[in-house]
């Protein structure tokens, strides 16, 4: 009786979702390339794994190279400079995670104050430009700024005057840190306020309009209206950025290094990409980004559950 109501209950399931399917076609069909995409370029590609777990040979192929199974991981761990990339990718990752997070909160609430529409939409229009830019471009803007004969270090003898000796900051490795942050603050920081300008678009006006007779000011208002209101929005873009811990921006951190600070400035992906790509070690490579996803997945599971249990907030 059970096992036919069962059975009865998913055929109903199962129709439900082709009638949905065919209800919301074009909806469907929409979306289709992008599911195609997805599917090709992030799903297929899991199969290569494999490598993690044998010696790849070039000529062999990936199915006759011989298994190796956790020698590669091993390995990883006693590679010259690895304890050094893994410290270097967690310092880079919390100062641009948590030094960076809330000036995209602050933008959006100083865009939500901006009355005038039209000097509104272009201010934001430049907050919003440098996201479009590739990183090789902004790297380049950055070298061509920070210069020796370049405009850092023209206004700085400017304002320090004929005493100043021009140097580039970028040949020094206790620059690299600011300049890194400095650099994706910069580039992401208009963009990133756009989930918190929505966020805070949601907010009932009649709120802010009791709180004025209340006799609240801006900062009064900002603190017990709308952080309260957009704090569901900014606990699941935290949770979902804790990932970036351990996954730094390799284009950035590549771009950025030279002959001068290569050596101390290695994170985990750039000593992937010398190691694993550069001289032809794609098992240890595979090793290397599979643990990395590992640790990048631990983090988003666990800080996830934390949300849910401290703030009822979640993102599934």
């Amino acid at each position: 009786m059970n096992s036919a109501r069962s059975l009865e209950m998913a055929m109903e399931t199962k129709n439900s979702f082709f009638q949905n399917i065919k209800r919301q076609k074009y909806a469907y069909l929409l979306i289709l390339p992008a599911m195609i995409f997805v599917f090709v370029f992030s799903y297929l590609p899991l199969a290569g794994i494999i490598l993690a777990f044998k010696d790849f040979d070039i000529i062999k192929g990936v199915i006759n190279s011989p298994w190796v199974g956790f020698d590669n991981f091993i390995a990883i761990f006693t590679y010259p400079n690895m304890l050094r990339a893994i410290k270097n990718t967690l310092i880079y990752g919390c100062v641009i995670l948590f030094g960076g997070f809330p000036f995209p909160i602050i933008l959006a609430l100083l865009f939500n104050e901006l009355k005038n529409m039209r000097f509104k939409k272009v201010v934001q229009t430049i907050a919003y430009m440098p996201h479009f830019l590739s990183w090789i471009s902004v790297i380049g803007l950055f070298y061509t700024f920070l210069a020796t004969e370049g405009a850092f270090n023209q206004i700085m003898a400017w304002l320090i005057g004929s005493g100043y000796i021009a140097k580039n900051p970028l040949m020094s490795e206790q620059h690299f840190l600011p300049i890194i942050f400095l650099s994706h603050l910069w580039k992401s920081v208009g963009w990133s306020s756009v989930i918190f300008l929505a966020a805070i678009a949601g907010i009932d006006p009649t709120l802010y309009e009791a709180a004025t007779v209340d006799g609240c000011g801006k900062l009064k208002q900002v603190w017990h209206i709308t952080m309260p209101c957009i704090k569901t929005t900014v606990i699941i873009v935290l949770v979902m950025s804790l990932g970036t811990l351990v996954n730094t921006n390799f284009e950035q951190v590549y771009g950025f290094q030279n002959v001068y600070t290569q050596e101390n400035t290695e994170v985990i992906n750039t000593l992937i990409y010398r190691q694993g790509i550069q001289n032809g070690k794609y098992s240890l490579a595979t090793a290397f980004g599979l643990a990395q996803g590992f640790v990048t997945l631990t983090l988003l599971l666990v800080s996830n559950a934390i949300s849910k249990k401290l703030y009822e907030t979640s993102i599934w």
